[in-house]
């Protein structure tokens, strides 16, 4: 079933995208990502890393005559301009596109791996080449340290990042967010349920609930879900079709709720 998702501009691209995106590394078929598709999602995230490229090859199988109206997205880890070249040319041909609409520079987190991506003759370099070329549009940042992110964030050199967030990981709010609104950052959330964590305790809060959260800070414009389950991907499709916000006293008890499950060590890091 197709759902009227909300949309939003992603930061500076002026690419509109639905707030709800498809996470990689999870979905094992075809049909799956397909499915997901089909609810009206318009954002599909995935990386040259994700199950040692079988993600990649099987995305492109899905975007079999959907590309035109997605905005798609992979992840390089190869730090090098010419190694990093290489696995751009290797996406595009397993995802079956002339170009990635973002391509993104993947688990930056460490002041060294910065550095040499940013330097001579590394990654950043090759995609700033891949650009003027068409072969991607847009270049991101990806990380799981929130400070080393942000510092990434911060040189105004990337028009996305994505990273964790969520009502119990809340670090991005002074780390990430302030250095993506000053540059007009486009903010991509992974981790809004932690991998489901969240909503699986008994008695927990329903998952869409989850992805409200996230999508109510001002600065995020896009909650991606993994396809681990294809009937709560759903719900949570319906749930933000419905109302993709929360209000504040709404936020305050899932942050208690997070903070909880957090301090007893039920959300490793």
């Amino acid at each position: 079933m197709k759902y009227n998702l909300p949309t939003i501009t992603l930061g500076r691209m002026g690419l509109t995208v639905t707030r709800l995106g498809i996470g990689g590394a999870y979905c094992k078929t075809v049909e799956g990502y397909q499915a997901a598709l089909d609810m009206g999602v318009t954002y599909v995230d995935t990386a040259r890393a994700y199950e040692d490229g079988k993600d990649e090859e099987i995305v492109g199988q899905a975007l079999v005559g959907r590309r035109e109206n997605l905005v798609l997205a992979s992840k390089t880890v190869v730090r090098d301009a010419e190694g990093a070249r290489k696995e751009l040319e290797t996406s595009l041909r397993l995802l079956r596109t002339d170009h990635l609409d973002i391509w993104q520079i993947h688990y930056l987190n460490t002041q060294e791996e910065r550095e040499q991506v940013l330097g001579p003759g590394g990654a950043y370099e090759a995609a700033l080449k891949a650009r003027d070329e068409g072969l991607i549009r847009f270049i991101g940042v990806t990380g799981h340290n929130w400070e080393e992110v942000g510092k990434a964030v911060a040189t105004g050199l990337f028009d996305t990042v994505l990273c964790w967030y969520n009502c119990a990981m809340k670090e991005p709010e002074d780390l990430i967010f302030p250095h993506a609104q000053k540059h007009n950052t486009g903010v991509v959330i992974m981790s809004a349920g932690r991998r489901d964590k969240l909503f699986e305790e008994p008695g927990s809060p329903p998952p869409e609930s989850f992805y409200r959260y996230v999508l109510s800070h001002p600065a995020v414009h896009v909650s991606l879900f993994g396809l681990r389950n294809l009937e709560t991907f759903e719900r949570v499709a319906q749930g933000l079709a419905e109302r993709d916000t929360l209000v504040s006293c709404e936020r305050e008890e899932l942050e208690k709720y997070g903070k909880q499950l957090r301090d007893a060590g039920k959300l490793e890091l």
